[in-house]
């Protein structure tokens, strides 16, 4: 799918995340696919706010790839990244 592609999905995910969290508005996507300034961003705010935000943008991106690419590969590409997340806790709405 290309660098283009994760661009793209990743520049929605923070655009509707940042709907959520306003100060999300601060990062960037770069034309590879990078999330620029989170860390700047980061620096200097409650922790606990700053969770809050990432998890949110990652929330965002997940419900993404379930839909363009379906919950079975989503959850094979979850596996892959964190494995030691128990399959009830990620089943991105299919029965296992």
């Amino acid at each position: 799918m290309g660098d283009g592609w994760v661009q793209v999905l990743l520049a929605r995910a923070l655009a509707l995340a940042t709907i959520e969290i306003p100060w999300l508005s601060q990062a960037s996507v770069s034309r590879s696919g990078d999330l620029e300034g989170l860390r700047d961003i980061g620096n200097g705010m409650d922790p606990k706010v700053f969770l809050e935000g990432r998890v949110v943008l990652l929330a965002q991106l997940l419900g993404l790839l379930v839909t363009f690419v379906g919950p079975a590969l989503t959850w094979g590409l979850v596996d892959e990244i964190w494995p030691d997340i128990p399959p009830e806790d990620r089943d991105f709405g299919m029965e296992l």
